[in-house]
């Protein structure tokens, strides 16, 4: 079978992309940069380049085409917002403070990428590609809030004050409008903000 240079090259790309995973995280850090700051149309390859001082032959080592890093830059944020929702050790038996940890958690994911999570909402709008990978990310947010209130409610330590599912898509809806709208306040306000947030979610899930 005769591979073509096309081939040899993403071969190459994906081969360079497992061994040097430093590098790589410096183009993605510097072009989620990038596209936070400048937006998706203005953000290019050379933007990426300069803000990471690296060469246009580096980035395409790496990445194909902007859409492929912005892909990569989407891809790390979704992941981000999994592990805010998840604990280890002895606090997972407390599901106040559970419930206090994660929504702290993802909260400060947003505010950590406020602008960029606005764009990638955007985009999810118009490419199928990201729309999958954000609506799979919010839909699992959804599902694990959905489990954790049920679990709450099973074990008599609050009642909801509507079905599970309406009030975990109520919070988290809340939790990424009001973040983002809040990305470049002072830490004071945000930190009132996680204590509104968390406050109102103890009164919907129903904690005593």
């Amino acid at each position: 079978m005769t591979v073509t240079t096309s081939e040899q090259q993403e071969q190459a790309r994906s081969a360079r992309q497992a061994s040097d995973s430093r590098r790589r995280r410096e183009l993605l850090a510097a072009a989620a940069r990038c596209f936070a700051e400048l937006g998706y149309e203005a953000t290019t390859a050379q933007a990426v380049t300069t803000r990471a001082e690296v060469s246009r032959a580096t980035f395409y080592a790496y990445f194909s085409s902007k859409e492929e890093v912005f892909r990569a830059v989407t891809e790390g944020v979704c992941q981000q917002f999994l592990d805010a929702q998840h604990l280890e050790g002895p606090v997972v038996d407390n599901l106040r403070e559970v419930l206090r940890a994660t929504t702290a958690a993802v909260i400060e994911v947003i505010f950590e990428h406020g602008p960029l999570v606005g764009l990638i909402d955007h985009r999810a709008q118009l490419d199928p590609e990201i729309d999958a990978l954000w609506s799979a990310v919010r839909a699992r947010l959804v599902a694990r809030y959905v489990r954790f209130i049920d679990r709450i409610n099973d074990t008599g330590e609050g009642t909801p004050c509507a079905p599970s599912a309406a009030v975990a898509q109520t919070l988290a809806d809340a939790q990424l409008v009001g973040a983002a709208r809040l990305a470049s306040a002072t830490d004071e306000t945000r930190a009132q903000y996680i204590s509104d947030m968390i406050a109102m979610s103890e009164r919907l899930i129903g904690f005593a």
